[in-house]
């Protein structure tokens, strides 16, 4: 009896063949906005650009008319990032895509990056991919390690990487609970518990810019740490916990291996960032609306968390 074809093999499929949307979250971008989406916007075939800005958009909306396939869409105020993803993620089933990429407004990719991830999907031996991400350069000096054209990941940042839209229906939305970091983290873990694979395509590089980058002088290289304001700290402490809380059983190493960089992190606080006290504050408001399950934004003016 001949075997039943597997839904997610493509690999009779070109790498050129695959319809490939783009969503950028967008909220109050700098100047180098269009410089970074020139960068990709020619490998999709349709970029749509969500707008998370509070205020007038206008001006953005005018940089980029220059683009013949950028879609702006202003929410008018601030859904967080799981929200504008899936946003994205709609707007491309509508129109029949198969992969959505998903970019940061801070994120530059590199010639060919989308067109490597593909011939990693088309190459054979990948099926049931949920997500092929690139090698993130973060900081200098940074490349991908050995020769592997291909490695297999636990999880992968949001920004670069391919998402293959059957999947996302299979998996379902990211959440928007979460608001903003470990949306990517979470929505991984749930992707491989769904039966998805996660891989990095090593030949796909993307420039990406992450919190403040500190640089410290240590013999024989430069030490480089990355800094969060201290909003980013509470929803980095909550959402962690509720992530490795959430896959406790599905993935314990997962749990433990992030409570052991949660310690790492805090060290690096007390010893290298500043405004300490503001973001040992927000930490431990964002472990106590963890486990008193307060999810969603967090309200500057009240300090609570709202929908």
């Amino acid at each position: 009896m001949a075997r039943k074809p597997d839904p997610f093999d493509r690999a009779d499929a070109g790498a050129m063949s695959f319809r490939v949307a783009g969503v950028v979250v967008l909220y109050h971008p700098g100047e180098d906005l269009r410089e970074n989406i020139a960068s990709y916007a020619d490998q999709v075939d349709i970029l749509f650009a969500i707008d998370n800005s509070e205020g007038d958009t206008s001006v953005t909306a005018s940089n980029l008319r220059v683009f013949d396939n950028v879609v702006h869409v202003a929410n008018g105020r601030n859904l967080g990032v799981a929200a504008a993803l899936n946003s994205g993620a709609r707007l491309a089933l509508e129109r029949r895509c198969d992969y959505l990429l998903t970019m940061d407004q801070d994120s530059m990719a590199t010639p060919g990056m989308v067109r490597s991830m593909l011939e990693i999907i088309a190459s054979g031996g990948r099926n049931r991919v949920g997500i092929v991400a690139p090698f993130l350069v973060t900081r200098p000096g940074e490349k991908p390690d050995g020769t592997i054209d291909c490695r297999e990941m636990q999880s992968v940042m949001t920004s670069g990487n391919l998402l293959d839209l059957r999947a996302y229906e299979a998996a379902g939305p990211f959440m928007e609970e979460l608001f903003v970091d470990f949306v990517d983290i979470e929505y991984c873990l749930r992707l491989r518990s769904s039966g998805f694979r996660v891989f990095r395509a090593n030949r796909a590089i993307l420039e990406h810019r992450v919190g403040t980058l500190l640089r410290f002088r240590f013999f024989p290289r430069d030490l480089y740490l990355t800094a969060h304001s201290p909003l980013r700290k509470y929803y980095k402490t909550r959402n962690r916990f509720f992530v490795a809380d959430r896959y406790r059983d599905r993935f314990p190493r997962f749990r433990w291996a992030d409570r052991a960089r949660f310690a790492l992190e805090l060290l690096r606080l007390l010893f290298f960032e500043d405004e300490k006290v503001e973001k040992l504050a927000m930490m431990r408001k964002g472990y106590s609306d963890y486990r008193n399950g307060r999810m969603g934004r967090y309200d500057d003016e009240t300090g609570g968390v709202r929908p």
